[in-house]
């Protein structure tokens, strides 16, 4: 078996036929689609039933009781029997082609990691565009495990961490460490429907705070693994976009009681952990609008970040 595609399903019934169907499709033969229901109650159960009768030798399901997207990955991953790895959200589609070029690529120039590009679709027609491969170095990417395709032997015995979000963030930057042979695809094959009632746009700001959790375990990850030194400028880079930017600005759009706390505590990380990050070479290398942004969250001026951030997204049509 060349690649396992591993799909966790909770409540995304509206989107799950679409999902499913773009995977059946895939033009890779040697395939396939591990699809664990994470104690759906909302019909999403009998859709992953009818296609695994529908398609047998394709698409295998699993079921069990709820425990998150972290729990469901893992379980699949232990029944995985491909050469590399992908993962595809359950309210998410993917071109026909994605699996076959990307399997190609990562054989020909004997790849661990191959990632390609993606964007998210707005019910309002908008959709936004996020090119990976214009990035000045591996870390600067979406932490999505989605738009990537994993070596199995890569992962070994590595599984998301369970019962936090930032579960894809932590998972995809320890593999990112791991490894220096990684391709990047120009195709735009991986789709999100960006919903305002998926895990990270739920508005329970003090979840928020595992991102703390994330890079903790990432930094003792690399410490175990005699890696720091390579990358210590990379890691202060990592808590400087996800702690004081992407997080703060996500907690700053949220209405929540604790909003206010949350964004303290994660200013109070990044000013403990980096009392003099402006000077440093981490923060000088980021593109100026992320520097700028990262000043004013320091400051405690989101709001302002926020609109600089909102006019810099690359809009495609």
């Amino acid at each position: 078996m060349k690649v396992s595609i591993i799909v966790p399903v909770y409540n995304t019934k509206d989107y799950l036929k679409q999902c499913l169907d773009s995977l059946v499709a895939q033009t890779l033969e040697d395939l396939e689609i591990l699809v664990v229901d994470d104690g759906s109650t909302d019909g999403s159960t009998e859709i992953v039933r009818e296609f695994s009768e529908r398609y047998p030798e394709r698409l295998k399901a699993y079921f069990k009781d709820n425990a998150g997207q972290a729990s469901a990955r893992n379980y699949a991953l232990q029944y995985a029997k491909g050469e590399y790895i992908g993962f595809v959200d359950s309210d998410d589609w993917v071109d026909s082609s994605m699996y076959e070029v990307m399997l190609a690529f990562a054989q020909k120039e004997m790849l661990d990691i191959v990632v390609c590009n993606l964007d998210d679709h707005f019910s309002n027609g908008k959709v936004i565009a996020y090119d990976t491969n214009h990035a000045k170095n591996k870390f600067m990417q979406t932490p999505s495990a989605c738009n990537k395709l994993f070596s199995k032997n890569l992962i070994g015995n590595q599984t998301f961490m369970d019962g936090i979000w930032y579960e894809d963030f932590n998972f995809t930057t320890k593999l990112l460490m791991k490894t220096e042979c990684i391709g990047y695809c120009a195709e735009f094959f991986y789709h999100c429907h960006s919903r305002t009632v998926s895990t990270m746009n739920n508005h329970n700001s003090p979840k928020n705070l595992d991102i703390i959790v994330a890079v903790d375990d990432i930094l003792d990850f690399a410490r175990r693994n005699f890696l720091y030194d390579k990358y210590e400028k990379d890691i202060e880079y990592i808590v400087l976009e996800h702690v004081l930017i992407t997080t703060i600005n996500r907690v700053a759009r949220q209405k929540h009681p604790e909003k206010n706390r949350v964004i303290a505590e994660l200013r109070h990380y990044v000013k403990n952990k980096y009392p003099k990050f402006q000077r440093d070479e981490a923060f000088l290398n980021m593109p100026r609008n992320r520097r700028i942004v990262a000043k004013m969250n320091a400051m405690g001026l989101h709001s302002l970040s926020r609109i600089l951030l909102l006019l810099s997204a690359k809009i495609k049509h």
